[in-house]
């Protein structure tokens, strides 16, 4: 709990140091650093070894930052976090800085899962459905769950819309027991 607060901080403090045109950059770099991280194994050994300085570090991370054209703040911004031993928390930094930038953008990540792969007008038609709703752009990430009977299930931020079967039989099931 404690690490999330400090990455919503440092993520918090980075947005407010951007010009809006480099929001888009900034979330991409931080991203794609944070998906590195995860992913290769040789990285983080890298920059969570005692072996090398802070200040190799963080030269390494500025020299990625720049290869993704990323903002000149943003690359300092990286260095900082290395500096400072933060680079492990660098996905709850790059996911917080996500949230910051949908909020201000007025766009909303919406997660969806089905019980078999839909087709492209049934997204389109739930992508538009959801943008009237919410008055939102929608990022929409469909995956496909053999628990979901059949129906959907929808999450936006932490608000979960359970049209499954599933959760269906579950309120018929309570409704019934009170009985």
């Amino acid at each position: 709990m404690i690490q999330t607060a400090i990455a919503r901080r440092y993520a918090k403090a980075l947005f407010e140091l951007q010009e809006p045109a480099d929001v888009g950059p900034t979330a991409k770099t931080l991203r794609v650093l944070a998906e590195a991280f995860a992913g290769s194994r040789e990285f983080r050994n890298l920059l969570l070894s005692p072996v090398f300085t802070r200040e190799q570090k963080a030269a390494v991370v500025a020299q990625l930052a720049a290869k993704t054209a990323c903002p000149p703040i943003t690359g300092r911004f990286l260095a900082h976090v290395v500096r400072k031993n933060r680079i492990a928390q660098l996905r709850e930094i790059s996911d917080a800085f996500g949230r910051l930038a949908d909020q201000v953008s007025n766009r909303k990540v919406v997660e969806v899962a089905a019980a078999r792969p839909l087709t492209d007008e049934q997204q389109a038609a739930i992508r538009t459905k959801l943008e009237q709703v919410t008055r939102s752009q929608i990022d929409l990430s469909i995956h496909v769950d053999p628990a979901v009977l059949g129906g959907l299930e929808i999450r936006i931020g932490s608000t979960v819309y359970d049209g499954t079967v599933r959760g269906q039989l579950a309120r018929l099931r309570s409704a019934l027991a009170k009985v």
